[in-house]
């Protein structure tokens, strides 16, 4: 059966389709139609523009009807830049792609078509070179047709929420090795807000300046080439390959673009700002969660600092939750020499059930997860 069945970018009607199935499990607090709108719209923004978005979908007998809206599951891909850097090299840019919004359709589901999905999705992701030494399974029949603005790809990645194993039995051949994507730091600094009590000797002297969108994509550019540069570093001391997400063009910016969807519906003083910084270097920025039935919080998804100013980061950031009225704070995979501010502030740490970030590296060797943050979440 799996030989009549494979992967195709989606025609515009396949991700009207695609757009409409998965509203039922992410489209909570929106109408339908904003829904789209939402999505639509972010064809064209930064992250989306020029085929950076994509959607794919896998179905049945597609040599016959490869355009059928009949389709088994979907999923999207935003193509991204990344940093790699070896122990003996300098870093260098490449291609990494996100994958979110996996849904197979209900009626089709427990048939092996989302597995099976993912697993192609390496064959049309992956760059050329490394696919020739593979080999594509008899039993899958014809390898799915690469696309022009694809298949360039140095690793892929995605945030699972159906637990930290099953995609990682996703990989590119029918053995069952965990050959897929590997979940690397699951962890979180939490805060339960109505429990934080910021010390009364903690001044308001630090000249903090608030992010707005603008200044945020300044911050995430300058950023940009930081990473790099720490990156060859990284390399060198843990001696292993090491990829970073970088936040710029449009990356970092994707979930605060997505938040305002929720702001006039939910929101009555909705967050002006999505950051803030101090002095030239130091910042965190963040998204927030509205949404019915789940906790009001405030995730930092950068976050650059060091042992000294950290404290004050953190404390400005939760006095500003406080003030939108938000449940909770988190940041994913603080850095360890930030534990103790964090604990002094009521932070737990914490082994997350959802959001698993995995990785896929086309090439050999393992390679490690530099600012594995929510940032370069989709």
């Amino acid at each position: 059966m799996l030989s009549k069945v494979s992967l195709y970018a989606a025609t515009t009607e396949q991700i009207i389709a695609s757009r409409k199935r998965t509203f039922v499990e992410w489209g909570r607090g929106l109408t339908m139609d904003e829904y789209l709108d939402r999505d639509a719209v972010g064809e064209g923004e930064e992250f989306g523009r020029d085929e950076k978005l994509m959607t794919w979908y896998v179905v049945l007998a597609p040599r016959d009807n490869p355009t059928t809206v009949d389709f088994f599951c979907s999923c999207e891909t935003f193509k991204r830049t990344i940093a790699i850097s070896y122990p003996d090299k300098d870093a260098e840019e490449g291609v990494g792609y996100g994958i979110g919004s996996v849904f197979t359709a209900k009626q089709f589901r427990g048939k092996g078509y989302g597995k099976h999905m993912m697993r192609l999705l390496h064959w049309v992701l992956a760059r050329e070179d490394y696919l020739q030494t593979q080999q594509f399974p008899e039993e899958w029949g014809a390898p799915p047709p690469r696309v022009s603005s694809a298949g360039d790809g140095w690793l892929s990645a995605l945030w699972s929420d159906v637990g930290p194993t099953y995609y990682s039995l996703c990989g590119m051949d029918v053995g069952g090795r965990q050959d897929g994507w590997i979940v690397k730091d699951p962890f979180s600094t939490f805060w339960k807000v109505k429990d934080v009590t910021i010390p009364e000797d903690e001044d308001n002297k630090r000249e903090v300046v608030w992010l707005d969108e603008k200044a945020a994509k300044e911050m995430w550019d300058k950023d940009t080439d930081k990473i790099k540069a720490e990156l060859v570093q990284k390399a060198k001391e843990e001696n292993q390959m090491q990829f970073s997400f970088l936040p710029n063009n449009g990356v970092a910016i994707f979930q605060w673009f997505r938040l305002h969807y929720h702001f006039s519906r939910y929101v009555q003083d909705p967050p002006k700002y999505c950051g803030l910084r101090v002095g030239e270097e130091v910042f965190a920025t963040w998204t927030c969660e509205f949404r019915p039935g789940t906790p009001k919080s405030l995730t930092i998804t950068r976050l650059r600092a060091d042992k000294e100013r950290i404290r004050g980061v953190l404390v400005d950031a939760l006095r500003y939750a406080q003030k939108h009225g938000m449940d909770e704070v988190e940041v994913w995979n603080l850095a360890p020499e930030y534990a103790e501010s964090a604990r002094e502030l009521g932070g737990a740490v914490v082994r997350r059930e959802e959001h698993f970030p995995a990785v896929k590296w086309y090439g050999a060797g393992e390679v490690g997860w530099a600012n594995n943050e929510k940032y370069a979440w989709c």
